[in-house]
Parts: structure tokens; C-alpha cells; sequence
């Protein structure tokens, strides 16, 4: 007996294991190719689309589609998609299906209607498989006529590129209200240079449009002219927000700064006070130099909470002692040394309460670092509470400031909101409005830093404290040597409050004045030779204690270090973890128709199945 040597897909467990494979594999690819299959026996397209755009005498414009489908496989629906964004109404909607109104609802045989953005859809509903269907789509549009000086327009958009199937033939014809002469309209029709198309006037009031074969994704907008008085102007709420929005965005801004103007001169405005001299040598009143920074320029920040450190040496509650860290002296680093028991109050309290915890005496601004700028606001607002609880304000300055940028903030976003919305129902000159927006809030931001008010003791203080900071400032020279070194560090808090500390220490230059007492700062020695360490100069002490008078330094050898070293107290004050934001230093150291175009219009969109 003879055995064949075929074996196919038998002869054992693999052989099986290789049947199993392959019927899965061919299972998929059957999985795969159905509906392919059934995608590509599946489809749609449009026959015809015949349209009448009839003008009335108020300007809208009735419009009946009669749109012929051919559907291959079946079909449960097709929809107009109508965007509504450059009309001003779409009402009185109606479909028709041989001649006859369709009910509206959801089932087969009925219509519905609902927006999709800024579209109108209405959807037919049906069950229709390998067949052909007419409907007739009927509606009321208003917001297609554009009036113009010399003549108006309609504007309509039959279909643009959303529609994906092909149309095979389109005609839309648009009715004027009166017979005007052919010579007397202008038309205008773009639908691509792929497509076949005319448009011609066969009678008076009367414009046709046609095209042949129309691809996927095609634009078919028409465009007539005619004289004015054709159609009567109806103002409308959208016309109405055209002619006003435009000058209202000019006027706005100005309205606005006349606005805050009067609102500045009666609550912003420093009440009036006497004539004052411009100089003045020594400080008009008690006033610590936080408060009097804060009262001339109506802030309290890292200046203000500086000066008043500066101002704790000078009165013997602590000293600063100058070192640098690493061989090369690449970073500098002041400690701050408690020399006696603070009496003190209010916000000067808060301030050396923030520098020594309770069993401390001495500190680094390395250890202050990332650390003290918690207690700078609590400082600030200390100080706006006592120059407003001292009668030099009507009302927290930083709390006025708050509530007028707030107001500002609140300004931005209805005007904003306002501007978007324009924008969004492309109302006529929204742009002009958003401009006039956003100038009109930055006028109240930049009023709001004006708006404190100080008293009448409040202007006639400043007005003295401002001689001073005059004389600080402007000084040329400082001429009496025996009162030079206890003016100078008396002052100097001031200086620093009043932001002119770099002028007041330039009075003092070549005139060999101690250097503060309350500073020792780092002695770097010359190729000569000489001492190194902190607060010591060659001929100093060699015990290793701080000398007097700052260690034995003039102003002019040391100043640059004393800026240095003040600079450094400045941001280690308001330096933060980079979670919570930093701060800065305040020291120096570092076609067709008669209005032309087919922008606007109504009507457009496309058709949509399935």
C-alpha cells in the first residue's frame, strides 16, 4: 500500500497548533475588512440644491432650499448646518418633504432643530436605504444686508467648504423687493476657480446664480448690489451695538480718566497746607525713619524695614559685624548682635523681635535667609497702621491702593468679558472697545497707586520731612567737621528711608570720619602686609576684639563695603524659597458689490448625514 507524503495541516500537535493560527489570523482580517467593506458600499451625495434668497422690504430675507440626496446603504438622517454668527435671527424654520410639512420630533418622517455652537442644525430624520429624497428647507434670516453710503448688499453664503460629498448642480436666485434695472445691480459669485459657473440679471430686481459639478469642500457665496432706499434700514439690536460700540470704545477711555480725575481730587487729593522752605537741616519732628519714608512716599517695604535696622545700631540695641565665607572672600555675611534689651514698640519691636527669637543674641543673614521675609509684611503693615492711626492718612494707604486695584481687576474682567463676547458674535467695531477696555483699566491702575489721601497734618508734615530728605539729597557739602561723624550716623537712617543714602555718604568723602561704631566690617590687608580678620585694621588690636568706631576705619575707605554689606541685609530681608517668589535688594550694586469683499454675509455651513 502506497502512503502519501502530503501531510497539509496534520501530522501532530504543531501541525494543529499551526491550523489554530491561521484561522485566528483569518478571522481578524474577515473582523477588519467588513466593515471596510461596508464603509465603502456606503455613501451620499447631493444632486441638486436650488435656492431662493427673496428679499422683503424690511431687509431679512426668506430663503427655500430644495436639496436632492442620493443615498447608497442606509441612512437615518442629514442635517443643514446654518452658522448664525453674522446673522441677527434665523426664525419661522420649516421642512417639507412633497410638499407636505414634516412634524418636528426625534422619530422617522419628523424634523428637530437645536445649536451646535454658533450653528442652527436642523436635522431630518428618516429610514431610507439605497434611495433618493428631496427636501425643502424654509427660513427667515435677518442680518444679510449690509447698507451702505453708496448703495447695500446681500451678503449669503448658499454653502462654504464644510460640506464633504459633492454637489451636482446648484442654482440660487435672489428676488429684490422693487424691479430694479439689471444696469443698476451689481453681482458677484465665488466658488473656486474648479468650478463651472455664471451668474447673470434676467429681469428686473431679479439675480441668477448657477454652477455645475461642485467638488467636496467647495465655498458658493453670491453677492448683490443695489441702490439705497430698495430695502428700508431697521435699526436692530446688532446694528444698534455697530454704530455705538466703536464710539463708545473711544469714549470710554476718557470717561474713565475724567472719572478717576474727579474721584482723585476729592478723595485722593492731599488736603492743602502753608508754604514750607525747601531746606530744612535736621528732622522737623520725632518721627522714627520708617514712618517718615512711609509717610513721603505713601509705602513701607524692605526700605523702610532696612532703615529701621540701621536705625536699632545707631541707638546701641545691636551691631553688625561684616565676615565673608570661603578662602576667597566670594560671599559676604553680616551678624547682627543684640547689645541690650529692647523698650521698644509697635512696629520698630516687630522688627527686632524678627531678628532675635527669645533666646537668642546674635544672628546671621545666613540664618535669616529664607526666613525673615515672613515677617516683612506683618513689619509693612505695622507701619501703614501707625502713619494712619497717627492722623497722616484718611485711610490705610495700602489698603486704599488694594481696593482701587481691585476695582481694576474687576474693571478687566467685565470688560474683558464684554470684548469677548463682541468678538464672538462679531459685533461691528469690538475692537475698538477692547482697546478703550484695556486703556481705560490701566488708567485706574495707575490712579490707584494716587488715591491715599493724607489730612491736612499729614500734607503739612511731609512737606517739612520732604525739606529734609531736600537737604539730605542736595547737600553739596558738609562743611562743620566737629559735629560731622555723630551727624552723618544720626542721618543716615534717613538717608536710607528716603532711598538718598549714597548721596548724604558722598558729603562726607575725604573728610576722614569714623566709620558708624555700631559697623565692623571685614579688613582685607595689602601686599605690604598687615592684619586680616573682621573689624580689623593694621595698627588695630591684636586680642582679637572689635575696636571702636568701626574698627578703626574712615567712611570714605569703607563705604563701598558698607553698601555691600547693607545691600546684602536688603535681600537676605525679602529672600524667599524659590516656591514662594524672591525679593530684590533696595540698594544700588547691580470682490464684487459695493461695499466689496465677501467678509460677513449670512447663511454658509454645509450639509452633514448618516
Amino acid at each position: 500500500m502506497l502512503k502519501s507524503t502530503y501531510r497539509g495541516f496534520g501530522g501532530g500537535a504543531a501541525s494543529r497548533r499551526r491550523l489554530l493560527m491561521f484561522l485566528m489570523l483569518l478571522t481578524v482580517a474577515v473582523l477588519i475588512l467588513i466593515p471596510t467593506a461596508e464603509a465603502q458600499a456606503k455613501s451620499w451625495r447631493i444632486d441638486s440644491m436650488d435656492v431662493v434668497l427673496d428679499v422683503q422690504k424690511n431687509s431679512s430675507v426668506w430663503v427655500e432650499e430644495t436639496v436632492t440626496f442620493t443615498f447608497e446603504g442606509s441612512y437615518s438622517y442629514v442635517g443643514r448646518v446654518i452658522p448664525t454668527k453674522n446673522l441677527e435671527s434665523l426664525t419661522d424654520i420649516e421642512v417639507l418633504q412633497d410638499g407636505r410639512p414634516l412634524p418636528q420630533g426625534s422619530a422617522a418622517g419628523t424634523w428637530e432643530t437645536f445649536m451646535e455652537g454658533d450653528s442652527r442644525i436642523i436635522k431630518v430624520n428618516f429610514a431610507l436605504t439605497d434611495a433618493s429624497a428631496t427636501w425643502v428647507f424654509r427660513y427667515r434670516a435677518s442680518g444679510s444686508v449690509f447698507f451702505f453710503d453708496e448703495g447695500d448688499e446681500l451678503r449669503w453664503y448658499v454653502f462654504d467648504a464644510d460640506t464633504p460629498v459633492p454637489i451636482g448642480r446648484v442654482r440660487a436666485t435672489v428676488k429684490l423687493p422693487e424691479p430694479v434695472p439689471p444696469e443698476q445691480m451689481t453681482v458677484a459669485l465665488n466658488t473656486g476657480s474648479s468650478v463651472d459657473r455664471d451668474y447673470s440679471t434676467p429681469a428686473a430686481g431679479e439675480a441668477v446664480f448657477e454652477a455645475g459639478l461642485v467638488p467636496p469642500h467647495t465655498n458658493y457665496w453670491v453677492v448683490v448690489g443695489f441702490p439705497k432706499g430698495v430695502v428700508n434700514f431697521e435699526w436692530t439690536f446688532k446694528r444698534v451695538l455697530a454704530a455705538v460700540v466703536p464710539r463708545a470704545g473711544f469714549v470710554l477711555p476718557i470717561a474713565v480718566f475724567l472719572g478717576m480725575l474727579l474721584i482723585w481730587r476729592k478723595r485722593g487729593r492731599d488736603d492743602p497746607s502753608g508754604a514750607h522752605a525747601k531746606y530744612v537741616s535736621e528732622p522737623p519732628s520725632d518721627l522714627s525713619p520708617g514712618l517718615a519714608g512711609a509717610l513721603i512716599d505713601e509705602e513701607a517695604n524692605v526700605t523702610e524695614v532696612t532703615a529701621t535696622i540701621v536705625d536699632l545700631a545707631r541707638r546701641g540695641y545691636i551691631d553688625m559685624v561684616e565676615d565673608k565665607e570661603g578662602k576667597l572672600f566670594t560671599k559676604s555675611i553680616m551678624t547682627f548682635r543684640k547689645l541690650k534689651e529692647f523698650d521698644l514698640s509697635g512696629f520698630e519691636l516687630k522688627v527686632a523681635n524678627a531678628l532675635f527669637s527669645k533666646d537668642k543674641d546674635s544672628v546671621s543673614t545666613k540664618e535669616l535667609k529664607n526666613h525673615f521675609y515672613k515677617h516683612v509684611q506683618p513689619i509693612c503693615n505695622a507701619i501703614y497702621n501707625e502713619v494712619t492711626s497717627r492722623g497722616f492718612f484718611y485711610g490705610n494707604p495700602q489698603k486704599v491702593r488694594q481696593r482701587w486695584v481691585s476695582i481694576a481687576i474687576g474693571a478687566a474682567i467685565v470688560l474683558g468679558g464684554l470684548s469677548f463676547l463682541m468678538a464672538t458674535y462679531d459685533i461691528a467695531g469690538w475692537g475698538y472697545w477692547a482697546f478703550g477696555s484695556i486703556v481705560s483699566v490701566v488708567i485706574v491702575f495707575v490712579f490707584s497707586s494716587k488715591m491715599p489721601q493724607r489730612t491736612a497734618k499729614g500734607a503739612e508734615e511731609t512737606k517739612k520731612w520732604e525739606a529734609f530728605r531736600n537737604y539730605l539729597r542736595d547737600l553739596t557739602r558738609f562743611q562743620d567737621m566737629s559735629s560731622a561723624k555723630e551727624t552723618f550716623e544720626k542721618y543716615l537712617p534717613y538717608a536710607i528711608a528716603f532711598r538718598v543714602e549714597k548721596d548724604w555718604v558722598r558729603r562726607f568723602q575725604d573728610m576722614q570720619v569714623p566709620a558708624p561704631t555700631w559697623y565692623h566690617p571685614v579688613f582685607i590687608p595689602t601686599y605690604t602686609g598687615g592684619l586680616s580678620g573682621t573689624g580689623r585694621a593694621a595698627g588695630g588690636t591684636t586680642d582679637g576684639t572689635l575696636p571702636m568706631g568701626g574698627g578703626g576705619f574712615s567712611l570714605d575707605s569703607i563705604s563701598d563695603s558698607l553698601f555691600s554689606g547693607l545691600n546684602n541685609v536688603s535681600n537676605t530681608l525679602t529672600s524667599a524659597p524659590s516656591s514662594s517668589g524672591s525679593g530684590r535688594g533696595a540698594f544700588g550694586g547691580g470682490g464684487g458689490g459695493f461695499g466689496g469683499g465677501f467678509s460677513g454675509g449670512g447663511g454658509g455651513g454645509g450639509f452633514r448625514a448618516g
